[in-house]
């Protein structure tokens, strides 16, 4: 039944009537609406393949096979013989019909409200909240073909306003001259209304309520005053009848929330220290006490003697993951028996509930192992509640990953390009979160796919890496060829289910690109200081793709003071990144070969060799004129740079000169394609305090005859680098 406004309705206008144990037949108002045809279900709201139970009178249940699904992000309303009534959470709720014996339903015409309650009569308002609706429509959905019987509250009487409906039982509140409520039962037969005044309700100024029902009773909370003494009065529809009394404790504006069942009531009774269930037996003066956890407003229903417990949580809303507040999962879904307190959980959760014909319950709600959908709760032939699916969602209860889109490799061209990454989930409404980890390095980047929870109808999420390293969100610099994780998080946004990880690995490969020390394609420069201090810094293209821009600064290590002279010359170790030659100021040449560890870039040095040539720089430039092998650039003592291009058998052919004037440079490298084009490029480094240490970008021509274009400064370097040399 619906929790009212007693206080409101209370001081309404209008006339007062005395209370008079009267019986009239009324002729229903006239005009019909024309039927609403049953409709095939839907995705999303109806499917098929599943076991449903199906109430087959009001006394007995049997189960058999149907094809029932119960609506996406929807509440149960009410439960009848032949289907039930659910309300889905939107903006503008639909309110749909669902048959148990097929599946089909039918879409209530809009209206400003609609209710049902324990068969498969519904009721359509004229007013956006069902109490205070007027003019009303009596559907039997068991026969949607038939016209719906209106029914004009204005033609009983001024001061009679709508508080429910059983079966075809309308509870009417009408107006005392005392002030106060007297409850009507108005029912509904062959196009003609009956009205009864229940007796034996408590003498004095009552506020009424209708707070529980079964099929058979209803029970009305009744206050004398808004402090003063609060009860229960069960009321037996067949006679009009008060048939059992209760008197509350505690404070009586905290106790609307109550339960009944054909033997028992229950009720809260409160106060600031604690919350209580007294449930009281049919007929006798025995009470039982039960503690309830929680707060007012919980699911709280009877079954029998049990009393079941949940926490509504609607499945419209998560309860907040954002900025790393994890949602607080509802209670579970228990029943305890007020005579033995023993506790039985039926579901992981449950957001609403109703009862059913036959004395049962049916619960929105779910379990990690049959999942999302709707239940009957009922007594087993031990005398202990169970659950059983009746229409599920097809939405599981916990997040699982159902598959995923993750190239196994990822080629240097396409993480330019940005790569595309998905995963597809058993529910939506989760927040996902994805970790990408270097496995070599332990790089690490974690990044939401979805903050805000997302909806049930959504099941993939997916991101696109722009291939950048995994510092921040804002890195420039590309990623790091090799082995890399990925982990996926979600975490229901209402809390219930455990939390997903699920995980796999993808790997990046590239050709090994000259003057490349972390192995992310792009070239790096090493600069020694006055202290012997070696720095990585690492480079990639500009926008305009003319010249360089830094993309990072690493510190290698001390102690680089003891050689005169180094030089980058490719990959002559066998590894896949490019290795250093570095001479001592005795002569001897030394092998230090590249690890692809940006930290640590090179392995333990190896001798390989004495003596020198003429020239004072040499740089290894690539392949400059398109033969087997790559090409050196010299520079003798007077500045000239020399072309040697290689014959592919370890010799080269005569020298050819570039130009002059190199000797304002301090170093000259060969950094292999730094722009991108395809080209092999020089940088050209100057140090000292005057002129200001800055380098300049020579990009590659293509033609070996003249391979370089115009200098172009740039500002590559760190300022705070005072460099002697650099490779």
């Amino acid at each position: 039944m619906n929790h009212t406004r007693a206080q409101e309705h209370k001081h309404r206008p209008g006339r007062r009537l005395t209370a008079l144990a009267v019986t009239a037949v009324l002729a229903a108002t006239g005009g019909t609406l024309a039927a609403v045809p049953a409709t095939a279900a839907t995705s999303g709201s109806n499917g098929t393949g599943t076991t449903a139970t199906v109430p087959a009178n009001a006394a007995d249940a049997a189960p058999q096979e149907a094809t029932v699904r119960f609506p996406l992000s929807a509440e149960i309303v009410s439960a009848g013989i032949t289907g039930f009534l659910s309300r889905s959470n939107a903006t503008t709720p639909e309110y749909r019909w669902t048959r148990y014996a097929d599946g089909t339903s039918t879409v209530l015409p809009a209206a400003a409200s609609v209710t049902g309650g324990v068969s498969d009569i519904v009721v359509t308002g004229d007013a956006a909240e069902i109490d205070d609706s007027r003019f009303l429509k009596v559907h039997d959905m068991a026969t949607p073909s038939a016209a719906p019987v209106e029914v004009d509250l204005a033609g009983l009487g001024a001061d009679y306003w709508f508080r429910g409906a059983i079966g075809s039982t309308l509870i009417v509140m009408v107006d005392t001259e005392e002030g106060g409520w007297l409850p009507h039962l108005v029912t509904v037969e062959g196009g003609s209304l009956t009205d009864r005044v229940v007796s034996g309700m408590p003498s004095g100024v009552c506020d009424l309520n209708a707070t529980a029902h079964t099929a058979h009773t209803v029970l009305f909370d009744c206050g004398l005053g808004y402090n003063e003494v609060r009860g229960k009065a069960v009321v037996d529809l067949a006679t009009a009848a008060v048939v059992s009394q209760h008197v509350q404790a505690g404070e009586p504006w905290r106790m609307l929330e109550s339960a009944v069942s054909d033997t028992h009531t229950a009720w809260h009774e409160a106060n600031d220290a604690d919350r209580i269930i007294q449930v009281a037996r049919r007929g006798t003066a025995e009470r039982k006490q039960i503690k309830a956890p929680g707060y007012f407003g919980d699911d709280f229903r009877l079954l029998g003697d049990w009393v079941t417990l949940g926490e509504p949580r609607s499945t419209e809303y998560g309860n907040g993951v954002y900025a790393g507040v994890a949602p607080t999962p509802p209670r579970p879904f228990v029943a305890e028996s007020a005579e033995t307190g023993e506790t039985v959980q039926l579901l992981t959760h449950a957001s609403s509930s109703a009862p059913a014909p036959d004395g049962s319950l049916m619960v929105r709600g779910g379990t990690t192992a049959m999942g999302e959908g709707l239940y009957r709760v009922a007594l087993g032939a031990n005398g202990k509640p169970a659950a059983t699916m009746v229409a599920p969602t097809g939405q599981a209860t916990a997040v699982t990953l159902l598959g995923s889109n993750v190239p196994a490799v990822i080629t240097g061209e396409q993480l330019t390009k940005g790569v595309d990454m998905s995963w597809d989930l058993s529910r939506g409404d989760a927040y996902v979160w994805a970790t990408l980890v270097h496995v070599r390095t332990g790089q690490k980047l974690q990044w939401p796919l979805v903050r805000e929870g997302g909806t049930p109808a959504r099941r993939t999420v997916g991101m696109h890496w722009n291939g950048k390293e995994l510092t921040s969100l804002d890195s420039t610099g590309p990623a790091l060829n090799g082995e890399y994780t990925w982990e996926i998080n979600a975490l229901p946004d209402d809390g219930i289910g455990p939390e997903l990880r699920a995980t796999g690995r993808f790997t990046v490969t590239r050709p090994v690109a000259p003057h490349d020390y972390n192995e992310n394609g792009t070239p790096d420069v090493l600069v020694r200081d006055a202290g012997g201090r070696l720095v990585r810094v690492g480079m990639q293209p500009s926008a305009a793709g003319d010249s360089l821009i830094r993309s990072g600064v690493s510190n290698v290590g001390p102690g680089w003071q003891v050689y005169d002279r180094m030089e980058s010359v490719g990959n002559v170790a066998g590894t896949s990144v490019s290795d250093a030659i570095a001479r001592d100021r005795s002569g001897v040449l030394w092998l230090y070969s590249g690890t692809g560890n940006a930290n640590a870039p090179f392995s333990a040095r190896k001798r390989i060799g004495g003596g020198w040539g003429i020239y004072n720089e040499i740089t290894a430039v690539g392949n400059l004129a398109g033969a087997a092998a790559g090409d050196l650039a010299a520079r003798d003592k007077d500045g000239v740079l020399w072309l040697y291009l290689g014959k592919g058998d370890g010799t080269f052919a005569s020298r050819t000169k570039i130009g002059a004037g190199w000797s304002t440079y301090t170093d000259i490298i060969g950094i292999g394609d730094g722009n991108g084009d395809g080209r092999s490029d020089l940088l050209a480094l100057k140090r000292g305090a005057s002129p200001k240490p800055g380098s300049y970008f020579y990009a590659g021509t293509g033609d070996w005859r003249a391979p370089f274009k115009g200098a172009k400064g740039n500002d590559v370097l760190p300022a705070d680098l005072s460099y002697e040399t650099g490779f």
